[in-house]
């Protein structure tokens, strides 16, 4: 009985190798697609961070400014130094300013039964 081409062992062979290679390759292509995913999540994610970043370093710079444009007048020098040192004019006096004292609320030893309750609302 002659050995028909589709059921030559070699050649069976063969198709199993390609078989083999193609799903080899199926599952690094998959595992490089899968990278490539999580590496475009995490730049997203780094973006956004930095935008975030960027638009506080804007305020910041907003606020500096106007720092500066405070500190170039006679009126805001005088007021940082007021603030940092604690100076002032020659014949001004300090003000302490009092709050009312408030009343002590009065408060009563604890009876039993509130004592009975603090112990059961613990658990």
């Amino acid at each position: 009985m002659a050995i028909r081409s589709r059921d030559n062992p070699t050649r069976l062979l063969w198709r199993r190798f390609m078989l083999f290679g193609l799903v080899v390759f199926f599952i690094f292509g998959s595992w490089s697609v899968w990278g490539a995913w999580r590496k475009d999540v995490e730049s997203a994610a780094l973006n956004q961070q930095s935008q975030a970043a960027l638009a506080d370093l804007v305020q910041q710079q907003s606020q500096l400014q106007e720092n500066i444009q405070d500190l170039q007048t006679e009126r805001g020098k005088e007021a940082a130094l007021r603030q940092e040192y604690g100076v002032g004019k020659a014949g001004e006096h300090e003000i302490v300013i009092v709050d009312p004292s408030q009343p002590v609320p009065a408060t009563s030893s604890p009876t039993v039964f509130d004592t009975i309750k603090k112990a059961l609302w613990r658990w």
